[in-house]
């Protein structure tokens, strides 16, 4: 799997960063009818109404919108789920859109910035990133390997899937490759942190999550585009944690071979209702409208991958799939109530 162009942009706030996206993707002399749309907030960055204007204008001119995700793995939930399709091409395109929807998830989980707990603080922004299941004289770097790890919800969790993280680093590791540390401000990162020792770590790539910011499914496509195409490291292991304990590992190389495909993955796919997740979004905003209680339970809930029957599934992903009508409709039909 090969990556023909990258590009991010975390300036401003929803509306400049969606006048970004539709200017970078403007000046692309055209683009794939497959379009992947990730957001490690699920369906509650659709509470942004730019967000839903922006993908009914991409359903209008005629791609084909996919909606995946896996937390802050979602990256890796789109790739898995493209690598398992006919296409040639693909967009995948990262929301991070709405301080305060992104923010509320990770505080719903303890682990935002309420008092307490761990300090992640989130950076919103936009990504693109075009695929291609083959070479073409214009790729930039080659995806040859991606895994969404997850922990098993015993006692040996942890430990196993430290062990999991060793054996898929050190699979046709070389003396060229190098590992992008996971460490972010969370007692989860540090524990498993704690499983490698001061020598394995001492020559990993620092993190680009620092000081507790926190760019959700962004990371990796940070960090590609910092150490693979900026600083010009051949190999790399990315590895990206993200909630309901998951682990998302890609291996990058800078200069694109020919041959070579990425292996192929078993995928858990749960399909799931997008109108139903909007409106379990929605009906969480307005118990702290009407009630005056707090919401961040409610929104807790409305989280599809938090969920336990889900932890120690690895390469677990989730597409929601409109019932009926359009992206327009959504708009117009639930989306308009909130503008």
């Amino acid at each position: 799997m090969y990556i023909r162009s990258l590009w991010v942009d975390h300036q401003g706030e929803t509306e400049q960063l969606l006048q970004s996206l539709e200017e970078y993707l403007s000046g692309l002399t055209h683009l794939p009818g497959l379009v992947y749309i990730v957001s490690a907030g699920e369906a509650n960055v659709l509470l942004e109404r730019p967000a839903i204007e922006f993908l009914a204008q991409l359903e209008e001119a005629g791609h084909n919108i996919q909606f995946v995700g896996s937390a802050c793995t979602s990256f890796h939930a789109a790739l898995l789920s493209y690598s398992k399709r006919q296409e040639e091409d693909a967009l995948i395109i990262n929301l991070e859109l709405g301080k305060e929807r992104q923010q509320e998830c990770l505080d719903a989980l303890g682990i935002g910035v309420k008092a307490g707990q761990d300090g992640l603080d989130v950076i919103t922004g936009v990504a693109v990133c075009w695929l291609s299941k083959h070479y073409h004289a214009e790729s930039v770097c080659q995806i040859s390997s991606c895994d969404i790890l997850s922990q098993a919800p015993t006692l040996s969790g942890a430990h196993e899937l430290v062990q999991s993280l060793k054996k898929i680093m050190t699979t046709d590791f070389s003396h060229s490759c190098r590992i992008v540390s996971f460490d972010i401000q969370s007692r989860w990162a540090k524990g498993l942190l704690k499983g490698f020792s001061r020598e394995e770590k001492s020559q990993w790539l620092p993190s680009s999550e620092l000081d507790g910011q926190h760019y959700l499914s962004i990371k990796p496509i940070v960090e590609i585009n910092k150490y693979c195409l900026e600083s010009e490291v051949e190999n790399l292991w990315i590895i990206t944690l993200g909630g309901g304990g998951r682990a998302g590992c890609l291996r990058v190389h800078r200069t694109p071979r020919m041959e070579g495909q990425l292996l192929s993955r078993l995928v858990h796919t749960e399909t799931l209702s997008l109108e139903e997740a909007y409106a379990n979004f929605t009906a969480a905003q307005n118990i702290e409208g009407a009630h005056g209680q707090d919401y961040l339970p409610h929104v807790r809930g409305a989280m599809i991958y938090p969920q336990k029957k889900y932890r120690g599934r690895h390469n677990q992903i989730f597409h929601w799939v409109l019932g009926s009508g359009s992206w327009r409709s959504l708009l117009e039909n639930q989306g308009a109530k909130h503008g």
